[in-house]
């Protein structure tokens, strides 16, 4: 990361060593960064109970500690040409007819990610999150639980070895 990079579309993945329950081996997309306003995320790999959403069948994650009571509906997308990824948030449950074309993606988040100013920049100073540029297998994440150790596995011997510690190293 350059400094003053703006990060938004990217995916934080956090590093092995970051033991902070909330973000402990989670891959976070982030949907807003600015050196002026901080950063918002969303947590991709922390799928929820299904039943918070009643007949609904959007899947529901848990999207960070920030805002925890709330709920908010979004849809992440995969598009080609160029490769992005299209995010967007519907919030206060806005109607179908808005949703039209996004239909694919769709989750629902239960709280989010947050960071002031500056915060962020000082976690990637002390490498607490790698940054990663999403591709369509992280964003559809068909299997939330190993990608985290599945991106591990490809960052490099070392990372490879800390990914695959125990949480409880007595329970090795």
């Amino acid at each position: 990361m350059k400094p003053g990079e703006n990060l938004t579309g990217l995916l934080l993945v956090a590093h092995p060593a970051l033991r902070d329950p909330n973000f402990r081996r989670t891959i976070v997309f982030l949907s807003q960064h600015s050196l002026e306003d901080g950063a918002t995320g969303f947590v991709l790999n922390r799928p929820l109970e299904p039943d918070l959403t009643g007949d609904l069948k959007t899947p529901v994650f848990f999207g960070g500690p920030v805002d925890a009571g709330s709920m908010l509906l979004t849809s992440l997308q995969w598009r080609e040409n160029p490769a992005m990824v299209a995010f967007r948030a519907f919030p206060d449950g806005v109607g179908e007819d808005s949703r039209h074309g996004w239909e694919e993606g769709l989750r629902i988040f239960v709280g989010c990610s947050g960071w002031s100013p500056g915060q962020l920049e000082g976690e990637l100073a002390e490498n607490t999150w790698l940054v990663v540029a999403p591709t369509r297998d992280l964003i559809e994440m068909k299997n939330p639980e190993q990608v985290w150790k599945n991106i591990m596995r490809s960052a490099g011997p070392l990372l490879h070895l800390l990914g695959e510690a125990p949480d409880d190293p007595t329970k090795n």
